[in-house]
């Protein structure tokens, strides 16, 4: 049983929340819904969009993120999700459920055949309360393949199913061949045997991440350069790609997805962790061409390369309201790769490297990072937003 509203726990300040376990932040309090296979139908994306107070979020996982609940919203809101099929009924299960599913899974025939069982699997293992201790930012990532490889996508541990469906596990330094749903199992069992260690990159530090293979039962080998993300945005093979400037829509959006993916045909909306929403079904130009104006349709578009946090407006860390200066940056040049725009040195909307950061300060001013995260020492500090742009030009 989900908890009743007085015994819901409250997810501490730098950890993910879930549907149960909601945060507070500047703007109300956010909760999380994780699509079951990453995908959510269109009478499902028109029930999110009329209990959502405020904006919805795309979140780097393929989650739903909503903020500005009032805390007596909170347990209302999560019981119809779960009676919508959207969450499991118990609190730490839907806690751990964190998977990335190929997100056109059921849609693309080039993804490899054994994915849904591989997906169903690994929700078993981590349905197990065993592993009650998984942080709540520990997930999976399952690739299969297909037209949108989870290629660039972050995860603790990540399934790579090849066209036949055998798997490969890869950890941060280190991967192995002929994996099993199993081998998954032990090894999370060996990462929450580490002291400390809230995410694999810490376990990997602690004992080597050769050992922690070798203690899966597998055989490690170095691993393998991680290609390119795809491109999500667009004509896509039996899909078209809706992008979300900085990941963030209304409810009006979500509904008008709805509309759209009805017309489309299967009536599915597959939430991908790359800031866009894709709907299966034959690839219609026109369509596309109609909704220039309302969602990122260009490939191509600057918005795609900036990742940034709510800042001030939604975080009481934020220095600066950080998407509002994302708008302006995006009109601005700058160098190839990505710009991550973060209200404090967390890092937040992107834990990962960038080739350019700005930290705001709390002041209200930047700092620089290049090549690095928000938490790494900047090349520049007290920059204005405007002496950001020119440092950027450079």
């Amino acid at each position: 049983m989900a908890p009743a509203p007085e015994q819901r726990a409250v997810t501490p300040r730098g950890w993910c929340p879930s549907l149960f376990e909601p945060m507070r932040a500047e703007d109300g309090w956010l909760t999380r819904i994780k699509p079951p296979r990453g995908q959510i139908t269109a009478l499902q994306a028109r029930a999110i969009a009329a209990a959502a107070p405020a904006g919805i979020e795309l979140t780097q996982r393929g989650n739903l993120q909503l903020r500005g609940f009032a805390e007596a919203g909170l347990a209302p809101f999560a019981l119809a999700m779960q009676a919508a099929g959207l969450a499991s009924g118990e609190a730490g299960i839907e806690r751990r459920r964190n998977i990335i599913a190929p997100p056109l899974l059921g849609h693309d025939l080039g993804i490899a055949p054994n994915a849904a069982a591989w997906l169903e699997a690994l929700e078993a293992v981590l349905a197990d309360d065993a592993l009650a201790a998984l942080p709540g930012k520990f997930g999976l990532a399952l690739d299969a393949g297909g037209a949108l490889p989870l290629h660039g996508v972050a995860a603790d541990i990540t399934l790579r199913l090849d066209a036949g469906g055998a798997a490969s596990l890869h950890i941060p330094g280190a991967m192995a061949r002929g994996a099993a749903p199993g081998h998954v199992a032990t090894l999370i069992r060996a990462f929450l045997a580490v002291p400390g260690a809230r995410r694999m990159r810490d376990a990997t530090a602690a004992l080597g991440a050769a050992a922690l293979i070798r203690a899966a039962g597998l055989r490690p080998e170095p691993p393998m350069p991680e290609p390119p993300a795809p491109r999500a945005i667009g004509l896509l093979p039996g899909a078209t790609g809706f992008g979300l400037p900085f990941g963030q829509m209304g409810g009006d959006e979500l509904r008008h997805l709805a509309s759209l993916a009805e017309r489309a045909g299967p009536g599915a909306l597959c939430i991908t962790p790359w800031r866009a929403i894709l709907l299966p079904g034959p690839s219609d130009p026109g369509l596309l061409s109609a909704e220039a104006g309302r969602f990122i349709t260009d490939p191509g578009d600057p918005r795609m390369l900036i990742r940034a946090c709510p800042g001030s407006a939604g975080c009481a860390s934020g220095g600066a309201d950080t998407r509002a200066a994302a708008a302006i940056l995006a009109r601005h040049p700058r160098p190839p790769g990505l710009l991550h725009l973060s209200g404090c040195a967390k890092g937040c909307a992107h834990p990962g490297p960038a080739a350019l950061v700005l930290v705001a300060q709390p002041d209200g001013r930047y700092a620089l990072v290049r090549d690095g995260r928000a938490g790494d020492a900047p090349a520049r500090r007290n920059l204005s937003l405007a002496e950001a742009a020119a440092e950027l030009e450079r």
